[in-house]
């Protein structure tokens, strides 16, 4: 499992129990039940400082908010947590932001979600292409290009999507034959399909 960036991040993952699954709005279908995180890590030892765990899963039909957890190595503030945590996050995630990922083409178990500006941060369609077409690729890899490396960085706060997201970008653009491979770990290539 690859280690979280250092500061607040918030991620997606399949929860254990009997799978579940829901049909979206938009005709995808959202496997539950799932774990919504919100962490942060030090910015030094990358240690977990204070962690957020939610638990949804489906009940009567509908994704449904079933545990809260919440762990932390230094002292709480109960004042700051009233107004910063909204309780329905977690189940924006999971009924606006992944089935705009799925519809997308976007891994939302890959996916860094944002940590704050609920309930408009869920809808995530605003910043992602409904499909990942060649043609986006082609103006994703030639962004890349033009930037070098500090791309996903440059490129997510454009896109108002996650740095691991434009990263599975340019991968499925090298899967896709639309940027030419590399070694691993490098930053290049050339665009070998035009639009």
């Amino acid at each position: 499992m690859a280690r979280r960036p250092a500061g607040v991040s918030s991620k997606v993952r399949r929860a254990r129990g009997t799978r579940h699954p829901w049909d979206a709005a938009n005709g995808t279908v959202v496997d539950l039940p799932v774990v919504i995180d919100i962490v942060e890590t030090g910015l030094d030892d990358g240690e977990i400082v204070w962690k957020v765990e939610a638990v949804v899963d489906l009940v009567d039909g509908q994704p449904s908010l079933m545990s809260m957890h919440l762990d932390s190595t230094r002292p709480m503030n109960p004042t700051q947590l009233q107004v910063q945590f909204r309780w329905a996050t977690p189940v924006e995630i999971v009924t606006i932001a992944i089935p705009a990922l799925l519809a997308a083409d976007i891994d939302p178990f890959a996916y860094f979600y944002p940590v704050d500006g609920y309930p408009e941060a869920a809808d995530v369609q605003r910043s992602v292409p409904t499909r990942l077409t060649d043609e986006f690729l082609t103006e994703i890899a030639a962004r890349y290009l033009q930037l070098g490396r500090g791309y996903a960085r440059a490129i997510a706060e454009q896109r108002k999507v996650s740095p691991r997201t434009v990263v599975s970008w340019i991968e499925k653009a090298r899967e896709r034959g639309i940027l030419s491979a590399t070694t691993p770990g490098a930053v290049g290539g050339t665009i070998t399909r035009r639009r």
